[in-house]
């Protein structure tokens, strides 16, 4: 059995994004602070992170970022994983409003990632659940420890820790 540390990616900034008008996913291309990448270089000498043989990462800029700085630290492969992506907000991916994706995962939250309305058309938490855990199931069982960079709905729907702070480390096992 793998021991997954999974890793919440570091502090994002998100200035030059709120700037633009990105539809969809182009929200997800906000880049770390300057203290994001310290927060990656701290974490990376955690000792939970140690003899870890492989990371994983979504594909998301500030994922993706903190994952770069992990693997260059403990000079380890890193491989992203497209299915490691952030919550679907909206499974059509044409919304161009983020305040809207404020008040889905307010939705979400209330009604513990169920959708309750005729027109919610976000990942269920089960659905965010499931897709994780296919990616993490690819590789279970070939390593001792995968480090997963991941966001925290993620981190929560498969560990029930809420709210995980930026680079936090939640250890996972799959049933």
């Amino acid at each position: 059995m793998t021991d997954f540390m999974l890793v919440r990616h570091g502090t994002p900034d998100y200035s030059y994004i709120n700037g633009k008008k990105f539809r969809g996913f182009g929200n997800d291309l906000a880049p770390l602070t300057e203290d994001g990448e310290k927060e990656a270089i701290a974490i990376s000498m955690a000792p939970e992170l140690q003899d870890a043989d492989l990371i994983l990462s979504s594909p998301h800029t500030r994922t993706l970022q903190t994952a770069a700085i992990i693997a260059k630290e403990l000079d380890i492969k890193l491989i992203v994983e497209v299915d490691l992506m952030e919550w679907i907000a909206d499974k059509t991916f044409m919304y161009d409003d983020y305040n809207q994706v404020v008040k889905w995962r307010e939705h979400y939250e209330q009604n513990d990632g169920k959708n309750m309305y005729p027109g919610d058309n976000f990942e269920t938490k089960d659905e965010l659940r499931e897709r994780v855990k296919a990616v993490l199931k690819k590789y279970d069982g070939k390593y001792d420890k995968i480090i997963v960079v991941n966001h925290g709905m993620n981190i929560t729907a498969l560990t029930g820790v809420e709210k995980p702070g930026c680079t936090q480390i939640v250890k996972y096992n799959l049933d």
